[in-house]
Parts: structure tokens; sequence; C-alpha cells
């Protein structure tokens, strides 16, 4: 026989999983020209289309259209094709073929941004791996000036006993 407090737990459960599935489902119904991917890398072939492409951990190779943003994080955008929104790596290369084009801007932070003149119609932004390197130097010149502070206090001998 359950209790009241049981019955309220039960039906706490059923209602959570109840909304996990409403979630699981959601996204699917609203994207489904959508590509997104962890650890899989999406290829968009000549004549195909997605609206937007995003990959966490993998790749981007698209010969076809993509109608709006392809954003990679930890991996590489490659373009024969044309993107009509922005095109984003983020650790990552950014390189766009012969025939690519980019509607929006093109930003390649940590990575490398190849293109030729006329391929991206908005900015061109490229964040070098050196900038990265920047904050990592002044850390480590800030703990060595705190080490010799520390370190300059102490007398360098240490004191003889008395017996």
């Amino acid at each position: 026989m359950r209790t009241g407090f049981q019955e309220l737990t039960v039906h706490r459960i059923l209602a959570f999983v109840a909304v996990l599935a409403l979630f699981a489902v959601a996204p699917h119904a609203h994207a489904e020209a959508d590509r997104v991917s962890y650890f899989h890398d999406i290829t968009i072939g000549e004549g195909e289309q997605a609206d937007d492409a995003v990959c966490l951990f993998c790749s981007i190779r698209n010969d076809g259209e993509i109608r709006s943003d392809a954003v990679t994080i930890l991996g590489s955008v490659h373009s024969n094709g044309q993107i009509s929104g922005d095109a984003v790596s983020i650790l990552g290369s950014l390189r766009l073929g012969e025939d690519a084009h980019v509607g929006g801007d093109s930003v390649a932070v940590l990575g490398q941004l190849r293109y030729r003149s006329g391929q991206i119609g908005g900015e061109a932004v490229e964040l070098p791996v050196v900038l990265a390197l920047i904050p990592l130097a002044l850390l480590a010149l800030l703990v060595w000036a705190i080490r010799a502070l520390v370190r300059g206090s102490r007398s360098p001998y240490s004191m003889p006993r008395w017996r």
C-alpha cells in the first residue's frame, strides 16, 4: 500500500520524465533541415542543403548550400559551396575552396582562415594561436614575481642553534 508521500514522489517522477520527453522531441520538430553533430563529421554533398550546421568536436565539409550559419568548436570548416550566413571555427581552421562563398562574416578563433578575395561578403577575422599565449605568459610572469617575493623575504642562511 502506498502512502501519500510515495504517490506524490511517483507523480513527480512521471512529470519529470514527461518534460524530458517533450524537450527531446521539440528540437527535432522545429529544425528539420539543421545539421547538428557531436564527435561525428557533417558532410553536405553537392545538391544538398541545410539551414544551419553546428559541429562540436568534429568538422563540417560543405559542397552544397548552407542557408544560414556554419559553426564548429574544436573542428574545422571546409567549404566548396555556398554559406549564406556566417562561418565560425573555434580552435580549428576555416578553409574556403575555389567555388566557395560566405554571405556573412568568417571567423577563425585560435585557428587559420584561408580564403581568396571576394569570397567573403562580411568581415574576415582571424585570431591566431599566438594571442592565447599572451595571457599564459602574463600568468607565468605573475607566478614568478610572487615566488621571487616570497623567497626574497626568507633569510638565505639558517640561524645557528645555541646549546
